[in-house]
């Protein structure tokens, strides 16, 4: 993975070539996603806006053939969200951030992808269009930041070696930012019928969060990797409870500070 970064980086030619070739493959987009928000987190809004160009012809193309606009709404969302952390240099930005561009993208998606939508309610019931919806933002936002975390992993390595997990392990809600998504989630809640879709994307700041909380734990204990595989294991067997588990604690840290109590605790 870092070959392909640093090939990517030696001139916009090698970028929009490995991009143009991405892009143009189905399983490979997440990839040429990835590279656009690299280049706009090292070189600047300009020039990942010419590698973006190029990048959104094959996309274009798929989406005039097939009418699934998904691809093209994450690449434009993770650059968005790419520019965004390289202006504000914060991931609580980005994460706030992400919930407007993913719940936009959601709306995108259902006003014009109306063949595909269809296709799927038919295969449940059009009860359940309001609820598919809203775990398609709730998806949308983690591929976005996947696509993201990626980039900027890939410019620690070339350019901050360990840059990035330092800079994730201090990753922590203010408690301005999870009071506002706790209360949005109560309106959601009170309002079912017509906003209940957003309560799952408004989770996505909050698990960020928790994860990041998670690494640090595992990192500052110097605990080696298996404890890594061996939670997100857990996670995947055990989602609906460590899901509601990790929400409550992104919400401890911001209003608590974990990270200050356990390290005051060491000393």
């Amino acid at each position: 993975m870092r070959a392909i970064a640093e090939f990517v980086m030696r001139g916009r030619r090698h970028a929009v070539g490995v991009t143009l070739v991405s892009t143009s493959l189905p399983l490979l987009n997440w990839l040429g996603t990835a590279i656009v928000s690299l280049v706009i987190l090292r070189k600047g809004p300009v020039e990942g806006l010419m590698v973006l160009m190029w990048a959104l012809i094959p996309l274009g193309i798929a989406l005039y053939l097939v009418g699934d606009p998904s691809p093209v709404i994450a690449m434009l969302g993770t650059a968005i969200l790419a520019y965004v952390l390289r202006v504000t240099m914060s991931w609580e930005a980005t994460l706030a951030i992400a919930v407007l561009v993913s719940a936009g993208g959601s709306l995108v998606f259902e006003l014009s992808a109306t063949e595909v939508l269809a296709a799927i309610v038919e295969l449940t019931f059009e009860e359940a269009k309001s609820a598919i919806m809203g775990f398609f933002a709730m998806g949308q936002a983690y591929a976005m930041l996947a696509f993201l975390v990626l980039a900027r992993w890939w410019q620690s390595q070339l350019y901050n070696p360990g840059g990035f997990g330092r800079e994730f392990h201090q990753l922590r809600m203010s408690p301005l930012l999870s009071a506002v998504l706790v209360c949005m989630m109560l309106i959601c809640f009170v309002f079912n019928e017509y906003l209940g879709r957003w309560i799952p994307l408004l989770t996505v700041p909050l698990i960020i969060s928790a994860l990041a909380f998670v690494h640090w734990l595992i990192g500052s204990r110097k605990l080696s990797g298996n404890w890594v595989f061996g939670f997100y294991l857990l996670l995947a067997v055990l989602f609906q409870v460590v899901y509601p588990l990790l929400a409550s604690l992104a919400l401890m840290d911001s209003w608590f500070d974990l990270r200050t109590r356990f390290q005051s605790k060491e000393v």
